[in-house]
């Protein structure tokens, strides 16, 4: 149907040109005189270019997008750089690009910016350049181009759409935040006992041979250079302790931020080489259970790319269905607002509640200390300073 209407609106106004140029026609034989004739022919080349650009092919090709950015995370400004190439013969006047709206709702963001009009002639290669401001985090998808192409009066309008789909990441937020010493129970007393999160590099125990993803800084040199052979030292780590961060998707309230802060404090955990496990649990379910290199890091970042508050059931009942899992970790929740049921499992006095660790991420701090052993860690919205409040439940 709308193909149909399309057709009629595109033929009718070749109709009304053809018939435009007949009455001008007919009014110079019967009327007779400078001035009638001197009216067609005035009309004439409007007309006929007016019907050719109504009937000739425009062809339009080799779409390319590239951005100003080559990493784009949440909150950027992005420049983004359109290119195209025009392979028809027809010499067209005037012709304005624009984006085609985005199925997720992102073309919002583009405020008008994404056209442009061209003075074309004969013209082939054509490049302009539009802002997009404020990312959002997810996956987007540009659909492709819609041109639309007028002769001298307007009288003749094409619009041909070209499609040119192409994808592109918006990342969380980064930012360079400061980690704590988690502390764990053990049952052979009371007391806390603080364990490190770093691998003690300053002493090698050994050397092993070298395996995909290990740090550059690592290498062994003087075996390498001994006998070419690449080979990584080991470093002592027995007090080093896994962290496990839980992610709440359960709680709407401040969830990008939470995001933030996720990716964040794993890359942090990551760079001090520390042992870091994350779960993530909604409509979906993503477990990665080391994440140690760079390639493994970028894997939980794709992740929380496509990650939504969409889970069923609050964070509280995710610790107790995967206690086993964590069993020999220190448990890290980060989550936008503190629940009731969240609060009473921190306060039980259970060997599991005691390796649990929750940050939460909140733009007004309005804390109530209340008695209790567990810390709860407030993260405001300032992330260069990003500073800690600790809070006793």
């Amino acid at each position: 149907m709308k193909r149909l209407k399309q057709f009629f609106h595109h033929g009718g106004r070749l109709v009304i040109v053809i018939l435009l140029l007949l009455v001008t026609y007919c009014y110079a034989m019967f009327q007779g005189g400078f001035v009638s004739w001197f009216v067609f022919f005035t009309i004439l080349p409007f007309s006929i270019y007016s019907i050719l650009l109504a009937l000739v092919p425009i062809r339009m090709a080799e779409i390319s997008r590239t951005f100003s950015k080559g990493r784009l995370e949440r909150g950027d400004d992005v420049l983004v750089t359109v290119k195209f190439r025009n392979k028809s013969w027809f010499p067209i006047i005037f012709m304005t690009v624009n984006e085609m709206p985005m199925k997720d709702g992102f073309y919002e963001a583009l405020n008008g910016n994404a056209n442009k009009l061209f003075l074309v002639g004969w013209k082939r290669e054509f490049e302009w350049s539009y802002e997009l401001k404020e990312l959002k985090r997810g996956e987007h998808h540009f659909k492709g181009l819609q041109f639309t192409c007028a002769d001298f009066l307007g009288w003749t309008i094409r619009h041909i759409e070209l499609e040119s789909p192409q994808m592109f990441l918006v990342y969380p937020k980064v930012f360079d935040v400061k980690t704590i010493p988690m502390r764990m129970q053990y049952d052979q007393g009371a007391a806390m006992l603080q364990y490190s999160l770093i691998k003690d590099t300053t002493m090698a125990t050994g050397v092993r041979e070298y395996v995909p993803g290990d740090r550059f800084s690592w290498v062994h040199w003087k075996s390498f250079a001994k006998n070419g052979e690449l080979r990584t030292k080991e470093f002592e780590d027995k007090q080093s302790q896994n962290t496990f961060i839980l992610i709440d998707r359960s709680i709407q309230k401040n969830f990008e931020q939470v995001v933030d802060f996720a990716a964040s404090y794993i890359q942090k955990m990551i760079k001090e080489r520390g042992e870091v496990s994350f779960l993530s649990v909604g409509i979906d379910r993503y477990f990665a259970p080391v994440i140690k290199t760079d390639s493994q890091f970028e894997k939980v970042m794709q992740h929380l790319v496509l990650m939504q508050p969409d889970a069923q059931f609050a964070v509280d009942r995710l610790l107790y269905q995967e206690q086993k899992t964590m069993n020999r970790s220190v448990i890290v929740i980060i989550t936008g607002e503190l629940m009731p049921d969240l609060i009473e499992v921190l306060n039980s006095d259970g060997r599991f509640a005691n390796k649990v660790q929750c940050f939460v991420v909140n733009e007004n701090v309005e804390q109530v200390k209340l008695m209790g052993k567990n810390q709860v860690h407030y993260v405001t919205n300032d992330w260069l300073k990003t500073n800690y409040s600790e809070v006793k439940y």
